[in-house]
C-alpha cells in the first residue's frame, strides 16, 4: 500500500499539538524532522495510508495514538542508574527516613516514569539491604510510566545483560536467576514494586485512588527533559503536594533547574544534587471536595474537518509558606442574629472561594472573624483546624478538633481530623481511636475505615487492616460507582474500589 508520509505543515502542528496535551510531549521545530520519523514508522505498521489519516485515528483514540505514544517515549534505563544519586539514598536519605518514619513503620516512594522498571527495582533492592530480614515495615514503591508495553516489560522482571552494565556481578547474582540466556529478578523482590500506568502531563495525582498521595521519595529522572515549560512546572507543583514534609525529590542532571524547584529546599551530596520538601510544609491540601480528573476535558487539536474545542484546565498553585500570626478566635456567648448569619454565610462562602484558589492565609483570617461572631459553626472550626494542621501548628490544631467534639461530640469531621493528626504524628493507638468513632457514630464512613486500614497495616496486624478494607469495599458496593464520597478529596465509590482492590493484592502478596 502507498504511505504518503510528508508532514506538512498543517500536519505538523496538529500532531505536534496533539501530543503536547495530551502526554506533555514538546516537539519544538527544532525537533520536527525527528517527529516526522517517527511518526513515518509508525505509519509504516499501521492501516494507515496517509499521515492524515494516522492523524484522524490518533485524535479518535484509536490503534494509532498508541503506537504514536509507544514510539515517542524513551525507555534507555539500566540498573543503579546515576551510583552518586543512589549512593545519597543509601547513605543519607533512606536512613534519614526510616529514623523519623520509626514510629508508623511505613515508607512510600514512586518512581515516576519507570520506563522497563530498572530504576523501581533498584530502590527495591536499595531498601531490602537496608532493613532487616524480619522487619515489620510496610514498604509501597509506586512504578508509573505512560507507556503500556514498558510497564508489561518492566512486570516480566526479565533482563538482557545490557541492563546490568553498572550493576556488579555479585549483586546480580544475589538478586536474579539465568533464564534462556537473561536474568529473572527474584520474586521477593518483585513483590515490593506495583505498576501503575499514569500520565504525567495529566492533573490526576496526588490522589489516593491511584496511590500517589503522602510519598516519602519520588524519583522522576530524565522525564520532565521532554516537557514544555508550563508542563513541567505543573508536574513539579503536583509532585510538591504529593510528598510529606520532609519528603524527597530526585531528578536527572539534565532536568531544569533554579525557579522550577524553588518550593524545595535544596541538598548537595557528592556528585549529586536532591530536593527536599520543607519538614514544616503543609501537610493536607486543603482543596473542596469536587470532580476528579476528567481527560475529555483536555483542549486538544481537533482533526482537519472538525472545530476545536474551547475547553480550558484549572489548575491550583502550591500555598506560600509564609506564616502570618493569627490569632485565636475570641468565644461569644451572643446567639448569631439575622444579619450575623446573614454575614457569617457570605463569609463562608467567600473563604470556600478562597480555598478553591489555595488563598489559605486569607481563608484563615476570615475563618477566625466568622467563628468571633458564631463560635458554633463546626465546619468553619474544623477548617480552621486544617489550616493549623498544615502549618505542623499541632496543638492549634487540635484545639479547634476539640472545641468542635465540645460542642458536638458526634461530629464525624472533627474527629476524622483528629485521626489523621494523631496517624501523623505517630501516636497509633490514638488514631486508631479516634477513626473508631467515626465509624461508630456512621457505619458507612469509608474514609474511617480507609484510616484504620491504615494504621492496623502500620501497627504490623495484615489481617485486621484486610477486615476493614473488606468492610469499605461492602458499603462502596452499596452505592453507584460515580458517588463522590464524602472527605476522600473527591474520589469516587468507583475508584476507591479500585484502590482497596491493590491494597488487598499488596497485604495478600506480602504475607504469601
Amino acid at each position: 500500500m502507498d504511505r504518503s508520509t510528508e508532514l506538512s505543515d498543517e500536519l505538523y502542528a496538529r500532531f505536534r499539538d496533539l501530543v503536547l496535551a495530551r502526554c506533555g510531549l514538546y516537539y519544538p521545530e527544532r525537533k520536527r524532522a525527528d517527529l516526522a520519523h517517527k511518526l513515518g514508522m509508525v505509519l509504516e505498521s499501521s492501516n494507515c495510508r496517509t499521515l492524515a489519516e494516522l492523524y484522524a485515528d490518533a485524535f479518535a483514540g484509536g490503534a494509532s495514538w498508541e503506537a504514536i505514544l509507544a514510539q515517542l517515549t524513551i525507555g534507555e534505563t539500566y540498573f543503579f542508574r546515576n551510583e552518586a544519586q543512589f549512593d545519597a539514598l543509601r547513605r543519607h536519605v533512606l536512613p534519614e527516613l526510616l529514623a523519623r518514619r520509626a514510629m508508623v513503620r511505613t515508607l512510600r516512594l514512586w518512581s515516576a516514569g519507570c520506563a522497563t522498571g530498572e530504576e523501581p527495582y533498584s530502590l527495591a533492592i536499595v531498601l531490602n539491604e537496608l532493613l532487616p530480614p524480619d522487619h515489620s515495615w510496610n514498604v509501597s514503591i509506586l512504578a508509573t510510566d505512560i507507556n503500556p508495553h514498558f510497564l508489561a516489560r518492566a512486570g516480566e522482571a526479565l533482563y538482557g545483560n545490557w541492563s546490568f552494565r553498572q550493576t556488579p556481578n555479585e549483586v546480580r547474582d544475589r538478586y536474579w536467576s539465568a533464564e534462556q540466556g537473561r536474568w529473572r529478578l527474584r520474586p521477593d523482590i518483585r513483590r515490593m514494586v506495583s505498576f501503575v500506568r499514569i500520565n504525567l502531563a495529566e492533573p490526576s495525582y496526588p490522589a489516593i485512588t491511584n496511590g500517589t498521595s503522602a510519598m516519602d521519595i519520588i524519583l522522576c529522572r530524565n522525564v520532565t527533559i521532554y516537557f514544555d515549560e508550563v508542563t513541567i512546572r505543573q508536574v513539579v507543583e503536583r509532585f510538591y503536594n504529593a510528598l510529606t514534609p520532609g519528603g524527597w525529590l530526585i531528578v536527572g542532571h539534565a532536568e531544569p533547574q533554579a525557579s522550577v524547584y524553588r518550593q524545595f529546599e535544596v541538598h548537595n551530596f557528592p556528585s549529586a544534587v536532591l530536593y527536599r520538601k520543607p519538614l514544616d510544609a503543609p501537610l493536607f491540601s486543603v482543596v473542596p471536595a469536587g470532580r476528579m480528573f476528567d481527560p475529555s476535558a483536555q483542549s486538544i487539536p481537533q482533526p482537519p474537518t472538525a472545530p476545536e474545542p474551547g475547553s480550558e484546565r484549572k489548575e491550583l498553585h502550591t500555598p506560600d509558606r509564609s506564616r502570618p500570626d493569627a490569632s485565636q478566635p475570641a468565644v461569644s456567648t451572643m446567639p448569631p442574629g439575622p444579619q450575623q448569619q446573614s454575614d457569617d454565610a457570605n463569609r463562608w462562602n467567600t473563604i470556600l472561594v478562597q480555598l478553591a484558589r489555595n488563598e489559605k492565609f486569607a481563608a484563615e483570617e476570615l475563618l477566625i472573624q466568622l467563628l468571633r461572631g458564631d463560635p458554633t459553626h463546626l465546619q468553619a472550626r474544623t477548617m480552621l483546624g486544617r489550616l493549623y494542621a498544615d502549618r505542623a501548628d499541632w496543638p492549634r490544631a487540635r484545639q479547634q478538633c476539640e472545641a468542635a467534639l465540645e460542642q458536638n461530640p458526634l461530629y464525624i469531621p472533627a474527629h476524622y481530623l483528629l485521626a489523621q493528626i494523631c496517624e501523623h504524628q505517630g501516636q497509633l493507638d490514638t488514631a486508631l481511636a479516634a477513626y473508631r468513632r467515626t465509624v461508630y457514630l456512621d457505619h458507612g464512613f469509608v474514609p474511617g475505615m480507609l484510616g484504620m486500614a491504615n494504621v492496623w497495616r502500620g501497627l504490623g496486624r495484615p489481617a485486621n487492616a484486610q477486615r476493614y478494607y473488606r468492610n469499605a469495599l461492602k458499603y462502596l458496593g452499596e452505592v453507584p460507582p460515580t458517588t463522590t464520597i464524602p472527605e476522600a478529596d473527591g474520589a469516587s465509590a468507583g475508584e476507591l474500589v479500585m484502590f482497596i482492590a491493590r491494597e488487598l493484592e499488596a497485604i495478600t502478596d506480602l504475607r504469601d
